[in-house]
C-alpha cells in the first residue's frame, strides 16, 4: 500500500506526542457524571394562549445522579430530592403542520442577537394560522385544521396528531430510573448546563438525516458524532456537516434550532426513545408533520431556507488537483481536454497559486501565475471558468499582508489572555499557528468580503471555501462563544464568501466543505478528502444520500478520491457515480497526482470520456431537476426513501439512488476481481435497462446482473420523457436547444420544462408524445413488452 507522506496531505502527523487537547463532552457530562441534577418537566401550574402561542409555566422535580450497585452491576440511577422549580415552557404553531417548542428554566432567554437573522438556521417566520384551545379536565387540546396537539397536564407530555386523528410524534415520558432516558428536563453537574427531550421511537420506523454520514444511512441505532470535524476520509463518524434536522418515517421531521452543541440518542441509550439534548439554559425546537418525506422535507426548508440554483456553467465538469503549479500546467490542461474531445467548463486552482503553496494571502503568485485577468480571459473565451482555493486560516507569516492587517486590526479569533488564539504548547499537527478569522466581528466581514469579490471582479468564477470545521470551542470571538460557534461558524463563513461572489457575479456558487442547517442556501457542497479506496466511494454516497434528505439538493465529491492513487478501475467506477451527481468535480492530493481522465491509461479515458459526453447531453435534464430543486428541496441524488416512502424493502438501502425523477442508478461499488455481477432492488413498476432500452415489469424485487468495467447498471422510470441537448465541449453558461426527446412508455407521463430560456411542455399517452416546442426536437419512444424481473 503506498504510503501517503505529510508533504502530499499535510494533515498527517509527523512527530509523536504532543499536547492532548481537552475534549469537552456536552450534554453528556450530565448523563454520566456522579452528582448532577436534572429538573423533570412535571405539571402545568398556569397556562395562556396569545395568538398560536401557548406559554406554559411547569412545576419541576428534582433528581439527582448517582453510581449505584445491584449485585455485580455498576449503574447510573436518578434519586428523587426535594428540590423544586418550575419550567417556562412555549408552544407555538408554526403552520398547520409544524409546531415549535421552547423551554427553559424560570424564563425564556431573549433571541440571540448574532448572527444577524439573513445568516440564522432559522431565517423565516411564522405562517398565519387559526388556533383553537380546548381546556380538559387532565390535558389541554390546542389544534390548527393540519394538527393537533394533546398536552398532559400533569407530568407534561405534548401527543400530535394528524387531521384524520394519527398519532405521529409524542414525547417520551419514562418511568425508569435508570439514567438511560432522560426526558424534558434541565440538568446541572458542575460548570456543565445543558436541556433535554426526548420522543418515542417505535419498532417500525427508520431516521434519516443529521448532516452528511459516512458511516450509515439509517441513523437508528447508530452512535452519532455530532461536532463538525476535518473528517480525513469517509467511512467513519465524523463529519464535516452536521445538520440538526432528522427525518422519520413515522411522518414527522425534527429540527434543533440550537447553536450549542447537541447530542442524540437515537435508539441507542434506551430502544425505544429518540433523545435529544443541547448543552447551556435551553432547548428549542420544531416537529413538522407530512404525509410522505418528500413532504416534511420541503417543509423543513421553508423554515431553513430553499437552495439557489446554481449557474449551467457549474453543472459542467471541473477538474482539479491539489495543486496546478502554473498556468502553464493549468493551461496543458485545458488543451488536452480540448483536444481529446472531453467536455470541461471549470479549472480549479488549489493551495499553490500564492507565492508559496499554502501561504494563503489571496493575492497571486507573480512568478508562476502572472497577469491573473489576462489569463483567465483567455481561458473563459476557450469555454473555461476558474474555480479558486482559500480558507478561513491565515498564515503567521511576515510576508503575508493579510496576516500583518489582520493582527493589526484585530480580524482575527483570540484567546482568554486577549493574544491570538494559540492552541497549547507542544500540539502536534498542521497548521496550528494560523490565525483564524473572526466572522462574527462585522469589520473583519466587511474586509475579508472585499477581498473576495475582488478576485470575482478580476476574472475568477467561484471560490472554494475549504475547512470552515475546525473552529476551536475556547476561541474568543467578538460576538458569540466559541462553543456556541463551533458547528455554525460554517454557515456563516460560507455566506460571506457566496454573498460576495453574488454581489459581482449574480451568481450563487461556492465549493463548500463543512456547513449545518442552513447551508443549503450556499450551494454547492462537496464531500471532503476521501481515501483512495473502495470503502470511501460507498461512504461518499451514503453521505451524498443522508445529505439529501436534509435540504441540499446539490452534492458532490473528489472523482478518483483525494488521498492516495486510485487504481483504473477505481477512478472509472468513481468517475461513473460522479457524472451522474449533480456536480461533477475531478479532485486528488499532491501537485503530480493528476485526477485528469488520461492519465489512468486509455481504456479509463475512453470511458470517462462517454459518461462526461452522455452529462453533457443529459444537462437539460439535469438542469431542469437542479431548478424545481429550488422550490422543492428534492436533492438530484436522491435515497430511494424519498420516492418509495411506503415500500420497506427500501428503506435501508444505501447503495443505489434515484438521480432526479426519472433514473435509477446503481453504482458499482466492488472490484471487478470481487464479483462481476450487481444486485439491485427494482421498486415495483415498470423500468427501462437504460443502455438497451429492455422494459423490465418489477413488483418490487431484486435483480442480479453482469457488469462490464463500462457499464454502470443504469434504469429510467416508465413514464419519463428525458429532454437531452447537443453534444458539446462546454456549456458557455447556457442550455442550449432541446434536440431529442425519448420517452419511456406504458405509463403515462408529461414533462414541463423551463430551463429561463427555453420553455415547453411534452405529454405522453400510450406510445405517443406531444410536444409543442418549435422546432420540434427528435423524438424517440421507447416500447415493446416487458420481461418479468428473472
Amino acid at each position: 500500500m503506498e504510503t501517503v507522506s505529510s508533504e502530499v496531505y499535510p494533515q498527517r502527523a509527523t512527530e509523536a506526542g504532543g499536547v492532548a487537547v481537552a475534549h469537552e463532552n456536552g450534554p453528556a457530562a450530565i448523563l454520566h457524571g456522579e452528582g448532577g441534577v436534572l429538573f423533570r418537566a412535571w405539571r402545568i401550574l398556569n397556562y395562556q394562549l396569545d395568538g398560536a402561542v401557548l406559554s406554559l409555566t411547569c412545576e419541576t422535580v428534582g433528581y439527582v445522579n448517582r453510581t449505584t450497585q445491584t449485585h455485580e452491576t455498576r449503574l447510573h440511577q436518578w434519586t428523587e430530592v426535594a428540590t423544586r422549580g418550575t419550567l417556562a415552557v412555549e408552544i407555538t404553531l408554526w403552520s398547520d403542520a409544524i409546531f415549535r417548542v421552547r423551554f427553559a428554566p424560570e424564563v425564556l432567554p431573549p433571541e440571540d442577537s448574532f448572527p444577524e437573522p439573513a445568516h440564522r438556521m432559522l431565517v423565516e417566520t411564522p405562517q398565519p394560522v387559526a388556533v383553537t384551545l380546548y381546556e380538559a379536565e387532565t390535558e389541554l387540546v390546542l389544534a390548527t385544521p393540519g394538527i393537533t396537539l394533546r398536552i398532559a397536564r400533569d407530568r407534561l407530555r405534548i401527543r400530535a396528531f394528524t387531521s384524520n386523528g394519527t398519532l405521529f410524534w409524542e414525547q417520551r415520558r419514562s418511568d425508569y430510573f435508570t439514567a438511560d432516558v432522560l426526558d424534558a428536563a434541565y440538568g446541572i453537574l458542575d460548570s456543565h448546563h445543558a436541556c433535554f427531550d426526548a420522543c418515542v421511537l417505535t419498532n417500525q420506523e427508520e431516521i434519516y438525516g443529521l448532516g452528511e454520514r459516512f458511516d450509515h444511512l439509517s441513523r437508528r441505532g447508530n452512535a452519532v458524532d455530532f461536532w463538525n470535524k476535518d473528517a480525513i476520509g469517509t467511512s467513519s463518524p465524523r463529519t464535516y456537516i452536521n445538520v440538526p434536522f432528522l427525518l422519520s418515517t413515522r411522518g414527522y421531521g425534527l429540527f434543533v434550532n440550537m447553536n450549542a452543541r447537541l447530542d442524540w440518542q437515537i435508539g441507542t441509550r434506551e430502544a425505544s426513545t429518540l433523545g435529544f439534548a443541547a448543552e447551556g439554559d435551553s432547548l428549542d425546537y420544531f416537529v413538522i408533520a407530512g404525509d410522505t418525506p418528500q413532504e416534511v422535507l420541503h417543509r423543513y426548508c421553508t423554515l431553513t431556507g430553499f437552495a439557489p440554483t446554481p449557474p449551467v456553467w457549474s453543472f459542467g465538469l471541473w477538474m482539479s488537483r491539489n495543486s496546478y503549479l502554473s498556468w502553464d500546467v493549468v493551461e496543458d490542461v485545458a488543451r488536452e481536454h480540448r483536444q481529446r474531445g472531453i467536455p470541461a467548463d471549470v479549472l480549479h486552482l488549489d493551495t499553490a497559486w500564492f507565492t508559496d503553496d499554502w501561504n494563503c494571502d489571496l493575492r497571486f503568485s507573480t512568478e508562476r501565475f502572472p497577469d491573473p485577468a489576462g489569463h483567465m480571459l483567455r481561458l473563459r473565451e476557450q469555454g473555461f471558468r476558474i474555480s479558486l482555493w482559500q480558507y478561513n486560516f491565515v498564515p503567521p507569516r511576515a510576508d503575508n499582508l493579510n496576516y500583518l492587517e489582520g493582527v493589526a486590526q484585530g480580524y482575527f479569533v483570540r484567546g482568554a489572555e486577549g493574544g491570538l488564539y494559540a492552541y497549547p504548547d507542544g500540539t502536534a499537527g498542521a497548521w496550528v499557528d494560523d490565525a483564524i478569522i473572526d466572522v462574527s466581528n462585522p469589520a473583519a466581514v466587511e474586509w475579508y468580503r472585499e477581498q473576495i469579490a475582488a478576485l470575482i471582479r478580476l476574472g475568477a468564477a467561484t471560490i472554494k471555501t475549504d475547512f470552515g470545521e475546525g473552529i476551536p470551542a475556547d476561541g474568543v470571538f467578538q460576538r458569540i462563544a466559541g462553543r456556541k460557534f463551533h458547528n455554525l461558524y460554517s454557515l456563516v463563513y460560507n455566506a460571506v464568501v457566496a454573498e460576495a461572489i453574488t454581489a459581482v457575479s449574480g451568481e450563487h456558487i461556492v465549493w463548500a466543505r463543512s456547513g449545518t442547517a442552513g447551508s443549503q442556501r450556499y450551494p454547492v457542497h462537496w464531500g471532503g478528502d476521501s481515501w483512495c479506496d473502495w470503502h470511501s466511494l460507498s461512504g461518499t454516497l451514503r453521505a451524498a444520500l443522508s445529505l439529501g434528505l436534509c435540504g441540499f439538493p446539490y452534492f458532490s465529491h473528489d472523482i478518483g478520491g483525494f488521498i492516495g492513487r486510485p487504481t483504473p478501475e477505481l477512478y472509472i467506477r468513481w468517475a461513473q457515480f460522479g457524472l451522474f451527481s449533480s456536480h461533477a468535480r475531478c479532485h486528488g492530493a499532491g501537485n503530480d497526482n493528476s485526477r485528469e481522465p488520461w492519465s489512468f491509461g486509455d481504456e479509463a479515458c475512453a470511458i470517462f470520456a462517454r459518461y462526461a459526453r452522455l452529462r453533457y447531453r443529459l444537462l437539460p435534464y439535469i438542469y431542469q431537476q437542479a431548478r424545481t430543486a429550488t422550490h422543492s428541496a428534492q436533492p438530484l441524488v436522491r435515497a430511494l426513501v424519498l420516492e418509495y416512502p411506503h415500500d420497506r424493502n427500501v428503506w435501508r438501502i444505501d447503495d443505489q439512488y434515484c438521480f432526479g425523477d426519472a433514473f435509477l442508478v446503481a453504482p458499482v461499488l466492488a472490484p471487478l476481481a470481487e464479483s462481476a455481477t450487481r444486485t439491485l432492488y427494482l421498486p415495483a413498476g415498470l423500468w427501462y435497462d437504460y443502455w438497451t432500452k429492455e422494459p423490465i415489469e418489477s413488483r418490487g424485487e431484486w435483480v442480479t446482473r453482469p457488469v462490464d468495467i463500462e457499464t454502470m447498471p443504469l434504469y429510467v422510470k416508465a413514464g419519463s420523457i428525458i429532454p437531452y441537448g447537443e453534444e458539446r465541449q462546454y456549456t458557455d453558461n447556457v442550455i442550449g436547444a432541446i434536440t431529442r426527446l425519448e420517452a419511456y412508455t406504458g405509463v403515462d407521463g408529461r414533462l414541463v420544462y423551463d430551463d429561463g430560456v427555453t420553455a415547453f411542455r411534452a405529454l405522453l399517452q400510450g406510445e405517443t408524445l406531444a410536444c409543442d416546442l418549435h422546432p420540434v426536437p427528435d423524438i424517440v419512444p421507447f416500447h415493446g413488452p416487458p420481461t418479468r424481473v428473472p
